[in-house]
């Protein structure tokens, strides 16, 4: 495959601004917050269980990575009606705003001496939980993709400028790149950035279980997603929310906020059209390189898209060999599906929120649930847990149904308060 290097995105020219996370606000399965986020992380902590959000008693696959512990009047007002009239989508969204914000050392009312703040959502599906149900007046407005993003600004009171990314499971991920290609490029200083999605319900479940791609593992749910493994059968579906603050760097460090790292670059492209699904991930992870000027020396992880599924886990093995060469056997390679399950758009920003977090802490997660090793994944994938290490590059990858990938390199940025 011919592919020429381009630089996109980040414009990285000579004395292009530094985009840099300052704040990081999660809803998971595994943990809702950074902190329980985290624990679950290096614990290797299973948040997939049985279905309780429809009957899936007659379906082959019963489990899925449900969020338990949210509570949606902590972030939106009881006395009205706007959460009764949200998804859970939109509702996690407003959630991990919120966090994030906090966690970035910023309120509402910051935000309002802004002429408008960017916002940009990732979604991979529209709100199935409000389709599903009898359409009721509200359902047109609160049940199209967009309304995830509109629920933000609107629900916490700013001026905002709304984009919504859907590309599958690169969703997210495609969104962090857009919000640092607009600080990098000079048009804005603070960009809100993440992705949603609640996919559990029936009709997914349907899709997904005729196309044969998921886990059946009913019997033994936190065990399921067995990324690398050599008895994996499919991945698992969760939902999930995760949001990021991007700012300038000059900007963050002079209002007193300690970055947990620089998006160093990053590269987005398609599968060839003549090729199979998932080979444009190859291309993506050299162009993140090519954009960043960073040579593949420099990756000390690679956060891999890993989602259990039998095809994919094997190709991303064979393409971060071939992209990093020898150095793919001498650095740890971890998917956080184990714990996480696949929640959709949202996946790359878990996986980027956890990069974040591996930089702060010095440890590298385990990929959970990796007992028996295939043969033909024979990378580092730290399946003997959490271990200690200074990194200063991740490199993260996502594949999207569709055909889309993106692969972002997060570098280390200075001392970082805890979590």
């Amino acid at each position: 495959m011919a592919c020429t290097i381009v630089n996109v995105g980040l414009e990285m020219q000579v004395g292009r601004r530094r985009a840099v996370i300052t704040g990081l606000g999660v809803v998971a399965p595994n943990g809702t917050g950074v902190r329980a986020f985290w624990k679950s992380l290096v614990a290797g902590r299973s948040g997939i269980g049985p279905v309780t959000l429809f009957d899936a008693s007659d379906m082959p696959c019963r489990i899925a990575g449900e969020v338990n512990d949210f509570d949606p009047d902590a972030y939106l007002d009881p006395r009205t009606k706007a959460g009764k009239r949200m998804s859970r989508a939109s509702q996690f969204a407003v959630g991990a705003t919120c966090m994030a914000l906090e966690d970035a050392g910023l309120t509402v009312s910051d935000l309002r001496q802004f002429v408008r703040v960017p916002v940009v959502i990732g979604v991979s599906t529209s709100a199935m939980d409000l389709i599903a149900q009898h359409p009721r007046p509200w359902t047109a407005v609160s049940a199209v993709p967009h309304a995830v993003t509109s629920a933000v600004s609107f629900t916490l009171g700013f001026d905002a400028r709304l984009v919504t990314i859907s590309d599958g499971c690169a969703s997210g991920l495609d969104a962090v790149c857009f919000a640092a290609g607009e600080v990098c490029a000079g048009r804005e200083d603070l960009v809100i950035a993440g992705a949603s999605d609640s996919a559990v319900a029936r009709y997914v479940f349907e899709c997904f279980s005729k196309s044969r791609k998921l886990s059946t593992r009913n019997d033994e749910p936190e065990r399921a997603s067995r990324p690398f493994d050599r008895d994996r059968d499919g991945g698992v579906i969760s939902e999930a929310a995760g949001v990021v603050v991007v700012e300038n760097h000059e900007r963050a460090l002079a209002r007193g906020a300690r970055p947990y790292g620089e998006v160093l670059g990053y590269g987005s492209c398609a599968d060839p059209v003549t090729m199979q699904e998932a080979t444009g991930l190859e291309w993506s992870m050299r162009l993140a390189l090519a954009n960043a000027a960073c040579p593949a020396e420099q990756v000390d992880n690679v956060s891999a898209h890993g989602p259990g599924d039998e095809y994919m886990d094997g190709l991303e093995t064979v393409f971060i060999k071939r992209v990093l060469g020898a150095r793919a056997y001498r650095i740890p390679v971890t998917s956080i599906k184990g714990v996480t399950g696949n929640p959709m758009g949202a996946g790359g920003i878990l996986q980027l929120i956890a990069a974040a977090l591996t930089l702060r802490h010095d440890t590298v997660i385990p990929t959970a649930n990796l007992e028996h090793p295939d043969p033909a994944c024979d990378l580092d994938y730290a399946a003997a847990g959490a271990r200690r290490a200074r990194l200063n590059t991740v490199m993260i990858n996502t594949h999207g149904f569709g055909r889309g990938n993106t692969s972002l390199l997060l570098r280390r940025s200075g001392n970082g308060k805890g979590v």
